[in-house]
Formats: structure tokens, C-alpha cells, sequence
């Protein structure tokens, strides 16, 4: 099978495509022909060793994907399995963590949910802010920012979303109240709420830092040993059928909506790896796998 990964640590250079033996399904695996997968900023880390993610060489791209089971037919989406990569033909997932892509949900939408929105779903559990809360979300015009925003809004939650001026149509269009980012972004959240219930992170850092003088029940994704010194938590996932089924269940049914910015075919992966990487990535980006890969597309920026 083809594969886009890399058989060394490093940065964008030790990505290519390579062939490797097809993979037998172990114990708690489930091997599925991919139609879809996504980019997610911690794949990055993965690829220069910087997380405690399992890695066998030659070791895939990506942490999520969805597809059909192999001698079974069935659609699902899920995690990779320990060791393993989601940019192939096929990939091996997480059994305990596969869930069957509900009607009315698109398998693009599907692969996006065990990262971004199983992170997103994971925080406002841990959080459990009551109807009517404000919820800062620091990032929000990311892949996660873009998750928990539409999420949150469907629990009730009042969330004010912090992010550029160019992205201030996305992140209404998601149901929040924007505030632009910057130097004197504290002050500009207080004049739409002096008291904010909690906050979500994913820049870190000093924005982060800047943050914790809004309110003290604080969450980041981007920054744990500085959020555990302001007295805040990271986000402990899951990652269960049960979780991801709930998602899958709430967007096939519109409670909340999936923010793709841009689809690649598999042969461009190395141009959707980018984007993330830049920093110029508008919520999710995507890559399909097979010859029916839709062409690329792109959600309006501002």
C-alpha cells in the first residue's frame, strides 16, 4: 500500500510517499481502506519526535481518519492505532475508539472528529459550565477553535471567540461573539463580558498568561505547564466509541457543524501539511483518499 510519512525524525523534509506492506489488523485494531483524513498540529510534533506519540518506522502521517472495514464494508471513523498513521490507502485504527459515520454525515466531516472536535467535546465535559455560561475561546479560528465554538453554543454556552480581524465572519458564522486578537485583547473582552465563566485556550504562552486575568477556571490545549502554573488543566481525552459517536451524532443531526477549510487529494499531501505548518490553516484541512477525491477547496478567509 502507498503511504505518506516518514522513516526518520525532522521537519518537512522526512515527508514522502512510500510503499509498504499492508498491515495485518492485531488485537484491539480495525484495518479500513481510507477515504478521508486530516491534518492536525500535533501531527507535526509526532513527525520531529516531540510528543509521547508511539511511532514505528516506516511510520504514516495523521492520527485520524475515516473509511470502510476491510471484509466488512461497514464506514467508520476513528483514532490511529498505537504505533501507526492515518495517510494511506489503508490505516489501522483504534478499535475501542472506531464509530460508524451516522447518516447525514459526510466521511470528511467524520475524519475530523477524534482530534479537533473529540478534544473540543472532552473540554466542555470537564468543564461542565451551566446553561447560559460565557466561555472565552482563545484561538478560535483553528481546527479546535472551530470545534468547541459551535459545540459549546449548542450546550447553551454564551462563547466569545478570540481570533483575527480576518476571521471575524467564520467565527459568527459559528455563533460566537468576536473579538479581535492582539495587543489589548483582554480589555476588548471585558467590554462584552467583565466576568467570563471560563476560558479556552489553544494559543498559549502570553497570550495565555494575559488570559488567567479574566477568570481562574482556565483550559489549554496548547501550553500544560503553563497552565498548571495559573492554576488551570489540560484537557484529559478519551477517545472511546461512545465519546465519538456522541459527535457524530450531534453534527449528522446540524446540532453543530464541521468547519473544513480546505480538501486535498492524497497526491497533494505534502501542499495540506503545509498549510497547517504556516500557520494559515482556517479550521480543518482535509485529505481524501481514492479516485473520487474531490478537488480542493477553500472557506473564505476575510
Amino acid at each position: 500500500m502507498r503511504i505518506f510519512g516518514f522513516t526518520a525524525h525532522g521537519g518537512p523534509e522526512v515527508l514522502g510517499f512510500l510503499d509498504v506492506p499492508q498491515p495485518e489488523p492485531g488485537p484491539g485494531q480495525v484495518l479500513i481502506e481510507v477515504a478521508a483524513t486530516s491534518v492536525n498540529p500535533g501531527d507535526l510534533n509526532t513527525r520531529e519526535g516531540s510528543n509521547d506519540f508511539e511511532i514505528v518506522f516506516p511510520m504514516a502521517f495523521g492520527r485520524e481518519a475515516a473509511g470502510t472495514v476491510v471484509g466488512t464494508g461497514e464506514v467508520v471513523f476513528g483514532s490511529a492505532a498505537s504505533g501507526h498513521g492515518t495517510f494511506g490507502t489503508h490505516a489501522l485504527l483504534d478499535a475501542a475508539s472506531v464509530a460508524p459515520v451516522p447518516p447525514g454525515l459526510d466521511v470528511r466531516d467524520a475524519a475530523c472528529i477524534p482530534v479537533a472536535y473529540g478534544t473540543a467535546w472532552d473540554a466542555l465535559d470537564q468543564l461542565d459550565l451551566p446553561d447560559g455560561a460565557t466561555l472565552v475561546v482563545l484561538g478560535a479560528g483553528g481546527g479546535v477553535g472551530t470545534a468547541i465554538t459551535p459545540l459549546a453554543v449548542a450546550r447553551g454556552l454564551r462563547v466569545i471567540g478570540v481570533a483575527s480581524a480576518g476571521k471575524q465572519e467564520l467565527v459568527e458564522s459559528l455563533g460566537a461573539r468576536h473579538v479581535v486578537s492582539g495587543e489589548g485583547w483582554v480589555d476588548r473582552v471585558r467590554a462584552v463580558a467583565a466576568a467570563p465563566d471560563a476560558l479556552f485556550d489553544v494559543v498559549g504562552g502570553e497570550v495565555l498568561r494575559e488570559g488567567a486575568s479574566l477568570t481562574d477556571r482556565l483550559v489549554s490545549v496548547a501550553d500544560k505547564p503553563l497552565v498548571k502554573e495559573l492554576g488551570g488543566t489540560d484537557v484529559t481525552r478519551r477517545r472511546t466509541r461512545e465519546v465519538f459517536g456522541a459527535i457524530a451524532e450531534t453534527l449528522a443531526r446540524g446540532g453543530a457543524a464541521v468547519t473544513v477549510g480546505a480538501v486535498y487529494p492524497f497526491e497533494q499531501a505534502t501542499e495540506a501539511v503545509a498549510e497547517v505548518e504556516d500557520g494559515h490553516a482556517v479550521g480543518k484541512v482535509v485529505v481524501t483518499v481514492g479516485e473520487t477525491a474531490p478537488p480542493r477547496y477553500s472557506a473564505t478567509t476575510g
